[in-house]
This record gives C-alpha cells, structure tokens and sequence, in this order.
C-alpha cells in the first residue's frame, strides 16, 4: 500500500512540474484486447454513418473520432474509465475525490498517411475554469517520435493559456502560430510508449504531434477528465465554437 502510495505521489510530483506523465504498465494486455475490440466496432459503425466527428486520412483511413461518449454504443472504454486503478490516479492529481469523464476520444493514426496535430492547448477548446481537468492517453500500440507520436513542449503549462488561431486541419481546428511558437524556449519531448503505458497531461501544456510516414499505426484512445465541480467558462466555448464553424466551413469548400 505504501508503494502505491508513494507510486501515485510520483506521478503528481511529475504532473505538476512538467505538465504531463508517463505511466507504464497502466492498462493490461486484456484490457487493450477489450479497448481495440471497441475500436474497430465503433470506428465501423461511425463510419458508415458518416458521423461529423469522425476525421479521415487522403487514403480514406480512419485518423480520429470524437465525442465518443456522447454516443449511445456500448463502450468497454467507458467501463474502462471507471476503474479504480485509474480514478485513484485522476482524483489525486486534480485534488478531489469527484472527477467526471468529459470526453472519450479515438487516435488512430495509420502508418503512411497519418495526419500531423498542431500544436496546441487542451484548454483552448475545452474551456474549464482553473484548467482542473486532464486527459489519458492509452498507447493501443508503440508509440514514438518515428511513428508520429505525441510530443510535449515541457513545462509550457506554466504560462497559461496562449493566442491560438484557426488551423483548418481535420480533427484539431486551432494551433499556436508558428511565430508564437519560435518564441518559446521549451525542451520537446516525444514519450516512448509501449502498449499498455498511458500519458497524462495537463490541459494547458502545449504539445501536437508530427505525420506517421512509418510502417507501423500509432493507435491511441483518449479519456478526459474534469473536476465534477469544475465549471466550464460558455462565453469563450461560444467564441471558440465560432471558430470550428468558420474551419469546417472552409475544409468542406476546399474538400479536404
């Protein structure tokens, strides 16, 4: 127990500082099993319904889905986030014994044409006051700088929230300009994952990730979680709304 503990104490220590955490082993080889099995029976059924959160490579390849939860399918991952192991980890790094699933999210970018992510903060489109909310993410495969994987700009939560503009990419609508971005000063780094490690991350640290030109699929599954007392801020989810329907106005006319 005092292992446990002093293990999870860690992991906020980490968090805190860095803004973000590897941590290995979290999910077992079953539990992946279940996940994966989630994906292709969601991933099928969204795509043959052509579902608006649903966002594909040039090749016709799934490369992310969102708002998973708000569906009415059944979902191992939804069981999943419910599990002790992980709760105990969430509610200790948010201060609380009350966290609340705010989105459930599929990444599965396949190799060769997987789509690069802007950098950006979490925050920008979530919206939640005092930024107490984190999300998961669980390797479903290896993940790396040489398949795409997530990298962190370190310790750039510190500053808060920065200037964001439209990035007219499919699954993520906002970036930090390049400009603004050459005039940070902060160590990248691109976690190894192997499947079954999770990364956590706060909402305000800046991270993206670069185009899977490799010959392997970098799959992940996202959980995110909120404070269940923590509000959400409606008039910059207005503005911010605004602008997603200004980006997929224009990917539509371009037919991205």
């Amino acid at each position: 127990m005092r292992k446990s503990s002093h293990l999870i104490k860690n992991i906020k220590q980490e968090f805190k500082e860095n803004g973000f955490v590897k941590v290995e082993n979290l999910v077992s080889k079953f539990e992946i099993k279940l996940i994966k099995k989630d994906i292709n029976h969601i991933s099928k059924i969204l795509k043959e319904k052509k579902y608006k959160h649903l966002h594909l490579t040039e090749d016709g390849k799934i490369n992310s889905i969102h708002d998973i939860n708000k569906l009415k399918i059944k979902s191992y991952l939804k069981k999943f986030a419910k599990k002790k192991k992980l709760k105990k980890i969430v509610n200790n790094i948010l201060d609380t014994q009350n966290t609340v699933v705010r989105n459930l999210e599929f990444f599965l970018k396949p190799k060769k044409t997987g789509q690069s992510a802007p950098f950006h903060q979490d925050n920008y489109f979530w919206n939640v006051k005092k930024a107490e909310a984190l999300n998961v993410w669980i390797a479903c495969s290896v993940s790396n700088k040489n398949n795409g994987g997530i990298c962190y700009l370190k310790k750039s939560h510190t500053n808060g929230l920065l200037k964001h503009e439209i990035s007219y990419k499919k699954g993520t609508s906002q970036k930090i300009s390049e400009k603004d971005l050459n005039k940070l000063n902060y160590k990248k780094i691109f976690p190894n994952l192997n499947i079954g490690d999770c990364l956590i991350h706060h909402p305000e640290v800046i991270h993206g990730s670069y185009k899977n030109l490799s010959n392997n699929d970098r799959t992940g599954v996202v959980i995110s979680f909120k404070k269940k007392s923590a509000q959400y801020d409606l008039e910059k989810i207005k503005i911010y709304r605004k602008r997603v329907n200004k980006s997929l106005e224009y990917i539509k006319r371009k037919k991205y």
